[in-house]
């Protein structure tokens, strides 16, 4: 049976019922829910902890809501360039438009019965390993971030889009095209079952997809990202000649420059959105 946490080495704790109670009680999301829908999560819950670089797949066998509990989490945008200019490279037909999702009507109550059960033993296999395996320390994970393959004419630059805190929300079906989440820190995410989320019982009044919509409009697309990177191409292009210009007519030296606006330099170079 396939791992539906991906495989991918991290460590996985599941928490009891009084963890997941007094965890949940900390979100606004949570304090319509019932005890039973609170046991019934710590049942298909898992908490997953993540070491500093490494990337949170957002693609598994069984589809995921992360609800960030500690840590903190970049997102990034990979725009590929064509080498030696600053031209967008996008293959024909390719637009910036959400992933197509299924329908996300709740299905008949057998169904969503025998769905919950078969999470249930999915997650039971999967979170007990065979004897002899060596456990994994999250310390020396191997699943990074690493840069895609450089075909010849095509470079890939990462844009930081921004930072996922404690109580941040992903993973609910909104855009990510070319896009990563990457733990900036040791991040812990509570993985919670996104078919099982959206049941009728605990999306009361379309929460989550209403969440997914403000995500959608609220982070910037593609596009946009790259607009707002040739802009700011353009001031570096522009104040790197301006200082060389400067320099020839008055002769000023970087000891010349106050240590303030020194400190201050790096602030312009590394830009955040």
């Amino acid at each position: 049976m396939s791992d539906p946490l991906g495989n991918t080495g991290q460590s996985t704790v599941r928490l009891s019922y009084e963890q997941l109670r007094d965890t949940l009680g900390r979100f606004a999301y949570f304090r319509h829910w019932t005890e039973d829908q609170i046991r019934e999560c710590s049942v298909l819950a898992r908490v997953v902890q993540y070491a500093p670089q490494q990337t949170i797949p957002l693609e598994l066998p069984l589809p995921f809501a992360y609800l960030v509990l500690s840590g903190q989490c970049m997102m990034l945008q990979c725009l590929p360039l064509v080498r030696g200019t600053l031209r967008l490279a996008s293959p024909a037909g390719d637009r910036d438009q959400p992933t197509p999702q299924p329908a996300m009507g709740p299905p008949a109550p057998d169904v969503q019965l025998e769905t919950v059960r078969h999470l249930h033993e999915t997650f039971t296999a999967a979170t007990s390993p065979p004897a002899g395996t060596l456990r994994h320390d999250p310390a020396n994970a191997t699943c990074f971030l690493t840069t895609p393959a450089q075909d010849a004419p095509i470079v890939h630059q990462f844009v930081d889009v921004g930072t996922l805190r404690c109580g941040a929300v992903f993973g609910l079906g909104e855009r990510h095209h070319q896009r990563t989440i990457v733990a900036r820190t040791r991040t812990q995410c509570l993985l919670l079952p996104r078919c099982w989320l959206f049941l009728k019982r605990q999306n009361v009044g379309n929460t989550w997809q209403r969440l997914r919509l403000y995500l959608d409009g609220a982070i910037p697309g593609r596009d946009e990202l790259y607009r707002r990177y040739l802009r700011d191409q353009a001031w570096l292009d522009y104040r790197r000649r301006l200082l060389q210009t400067a320099k020839r007519c008055t002769g000023t030296t970087p000891a010349d420059v106050p240590m303030m606006c020194r400190m201050l330099e790096p602030v312009c170079k590394g830009k955040r959105y």
